[in-house]
């Protein structure tokens, strides 16, 4: 008898369940205690999933559990219907969504967006949900967790999570699931052991040793159940074959990645995953993996699906925006780039190396708005702030990315800041006084205006730019906007212009943060040598 034989034939179907919702909740558990360092949108590059998806597959459950019952049991049938995706949410998050997200505000990267567009054809695909959800009241709430109905919605999640894993077992590798999150299919395996030797316990505890016979074959079975009859429940075929036909050669930028993100990785204690028996003999007959049924417990096979690097789902998701599994307003494409490891695109942008010097960096962040300088926005400048962070963020991970003989850095060492309205003459006074040609003025090494880029007849930076400047840097703005395109067709509207007056160079950056931010990732390991060359003069 195989250990995949082994979970269907030993465990009954409620004993599956108890099993199955115990690891869901040790997921959300592990993705709730490392919410600050494990990004939604990291998941949906490398796995596919993330904890929205968490969310949309418990209500998928209940979707399917209530329509089963709802003949036979109205009044459960509506307390599913009653169940939506905030409440789903707050089971994954372990709080309200929204208050989530505010603690741990998680900002995409021009490159993360670039890589999850890239990865769209792994990503979980999952149905709209129309039907109206009048929300649980309290007493629903604690109704629906004492009915039990809340962890077979957990054990079918965590069906929806393995089964998303097999069918993905050439494009989902476990050294990139652990680097991003921390766990992968060798830990969900694990946590399902771990749950079976906490029911043994528990059922000890309360039973003092008069146990009848049906528990003490449970017992023998759940002492029996060891990581190898976990993992082959999880993969649907015994690791060691999983391995040979699926996982990918390491290699060292894997390795690097994998050990740099150690200290969230999932610890397992030994001990508890071997088995303590032989298992007892089977009382249940298996009957195949019925891998369509949101209700059945069967474990899930990777060689039913088709896993081959051309996989694509069945329907395309939408972009995304700041947070994956968020709608941004973007054409739909009929084309889309296959996603593999060695995955390559013509509009891909690969910064270049640091220049190996030491820079000691004097930054101007000017905003030009007249609403800002009139302080009319309840929250006050958001613009010339996002400058600011994108930039010693990005200035951080280029540091990073030296080779280790490479001991130069790039920093900043002086920040000037000011607001002024769309006057072009306010303007070019603070230029020139940053450029270090206006009574008292610092020379700066890079300034960056945030404001006054778009059509409006306000609109006015560019040209005061070009009052200003004494060579201008024509494809510069060009090329960002042609690489950010691709994730705001509207970057293409962007008339921000660059240039160099004496020895500054001054950057038109538009009004808007997030676009703040997906410029200054293309820009910053540019002007570094920019700033380089004019240091060298």
């Amino acid at each position: 008898m195989s250990s995949e034989d082994y979970y269907v034939t030993h465990f009954a179907e409620d004993v599956r369940i108890h099993l199955e919702a115990g690891v869901f909740r040790a997921v959300c558990k592990h993705l709730s205690d490392r919410s600050a360092d494990v990004q939604n949108i990291d998941l949906m590059i490398v796995g596919g999933f993330c904890r929205n998806c968490m969310a949309k597959w418990l209500v998928k459950e209940a979707r399917a559990l209530s329509s089963e019952i709802s003949a036979s049991s109205p009044k459960e049938s509506s307390l599913l219907d009653a169940f939506g995706h905030s409440q789903a949410a707050r089971e994954v998050y372990g709080c309200d969504f929204f208050r989530w997200k505010k603690k741990y505000p998680q900002k995409a990267s021009f490159e993360q967006m670039r890589r999850y567009q890239e990865s769209e054809s792994i990503h979980a695909v999952h149905e709209e949900d129309r039907s109206l959800k009048s929300g649980m009241t309290v007493s629903m709430t604690q109704e629906f967790e004492s009915k039990f109905i809340l962890r077979i919605l957990e054990a079918g999640a965590f069906r929806s999570l393995c089964m998303h894993l097999a069918e993905r077992s050439n494009l989902v590798q476990n050294i990139d699931l652990m680097t991003a999150s921390g766990f992968c299919r060798n830990c969900l395996a694990k946590w399902l052991v771990v749950e079976a030797r906490k029911l043994a316990t528990t059922i000890r505890g309360v039973c003092q040793d008069n146990f009848t016979e049906d528990e003490e074959d449970l017992l023998m079975s759940l002492d029996g159940f060891g990581y190898e009859e976990a993992s082959e429940t999880v993969y649907g075929c015994p690791y060691v074959e999983w391995k040979e036909a699926h996982q990918s050669p390491v290699t060292e930028e894997n390795m690097a990645a994998f050990n740099a993100s150690s200290h969230m990785h999932a610890k397992h204690d030994k001990k508890l995953l071997e088995s303590t028996g032989n298992g007892g003999p089977a009382k249940f007959e298996a009957t195949g993996n019925d891998t369509t049924s949101t209700t059945s417990s069967q474990p899930f096979s990777s060689q039913s699906v088709n896993t081959s690097s051309g996989w694509t789902p069945k329907a395309k998701v939408p972009q995304v925006s700041d947070v994956c599994c968020e709608d941004v307003d973007a054409p739909k494409s009929n084309s889309r780039v296959p996603f593999s490891s060695k995955a390559s695109s013509t509009r891909c942008f690969k910064p270049p190396a640091p220049p190996r010097v030491n820079l000691s960096l004097k930054v101007g962040i000017l905003t030009v708005s007249d609403r800002a300088a009139a302080g009319e926005y309840e929250t006050g400048d958001l613009s010339g702030p996002a400058v600011e962070q994108s930039l010693a963020t990005n200035l951080e991970n280029l540091n990073s990315r030296r080779v280790q003989s490479d001991e130069t850095t790039a920093m900043i060492n002086f920040v000037a800041k000011s607001i002024v309205p769309d006057d072009i003459e306010e303007i070019k006074h603070q230029l020139l006084s940053w450029s270090g040609k206006g009574e008292g003025g610092i020379a700066m090494d890079i300034i960056f205006t945030t404001g006054g880029t778009g059509f409006s007849l306000r609109d006015i930076t560019p040209e005061a730019t070009l009052e200003v400047i004494e060579r201008e840097c024509n494809g510069l703005m060009a090329f960002v906007a042609s690489e950010c395109a691709p994730i705001q067709p509207l970057a293409a509207l962007s008339r921000g212009t660059a240039g160099i007056c004496d020895r500054t160079i001054i950057v038109n950056l538009p009004g808007n943060p997030n676009g703040v931010g997906q410029c200054l990732d293309i820009l910053v390991p540019l002007l570094l040598h920019a700033v380089k060359d004019l240091k060298s003069d």
